[in-house]
């Protein structure tokens, strides 16, 4: 059975996320934005070992984290949506381990990784992949994210110029564009933008240096 529920040319629908492809996408890129409230699995599998190939290549641009340090309102509730089967205590262990990957990887290449605390409630994950986009969603399931569907774009096959979702990241949407590919797709880039660029979530920075 195929690993997609249907594929048009720059959308496929994936049973689960499809690491596959993820691992074909990240070969392919030069700048990602990783978006996904916690990296504790790509410290130990095959991802994490090609981001670290990535980085330590001279062609290599940026890796920009956003990893996500829950406030109290919504954290005990956020954390059964990550793992629901999981303790609490252990779901705090995995924040640690991926604070560590991502404060390691920012240690060993201090400008090349962009690494970057939010305490804004994630909508969905969002793995922005050179020219492709990576979309999964979060539930309230005995089922994790990265076993729900998952939506893969490829911006250039959807009629979008080369590293365009990188360039809205960089330096916004383009407000001019109206097409609904680039109005789709913008949305979540601009989750991202928000993220690493709004004020009012960089009070943590303070936190991660006491960590670190």
């Amino acid at each position: 059975m195929a690993s997609y529920l249907f594929s048009e040319p720059g959308v496929k629908l994936h049973f689960g996320l499809n690491t596959h492809a993820l691992l074909e996408a990240i070969a392919q890129a030069n700048d990602i934005v990783l978006h996904a409230a916690i990296y504790s699995n790509f410290a130990n599998n095959a991802v994490g070992q090609l981001l670290l190939q990535h980085l330590q290549s001279e062609s290599f641009k940026q890796l920009t984290l956003i990893k996500l340090e829950p406030t109290g309102s919504w954290r005990d509730e956020f954390a059964t949506i990550l793992r629901p089967k999981m303790p609490q205590r252990e779901v705090e262990r995995l924040y640690e381990n991926s604070r560590h990957w991502c404060a390691e990887l920012k240690r060993q290449f201090p400008e090349t990784v962009n690494l970057v605390s939010t305490q804004a409630l994630p909508l969905q994950p969002i793995l922005l992949i050179g020219d492709k986009l990576f979309v999964g969603h979060y539930a309230h399931s005995h089922t994790t994210s990265a076993q729900g569907l998952w939506i893969e774009f490829d911006a250039i096959a959807l009629g979008l110029a080369p590293n365009s979702l990188i360039d809205w990241f960089y330096s916004g949407v383009n407000t001019t564009e109206d097409s609904p590919v680039a109005i789709t797709l913008g949305r979540y880039v601009e989750e991202c933008r928000r993220a690493v660029g709004d004020l009012w979530y960089q009070s943590v920075i303070a936190l991660d240096k006491e960590r670190q």
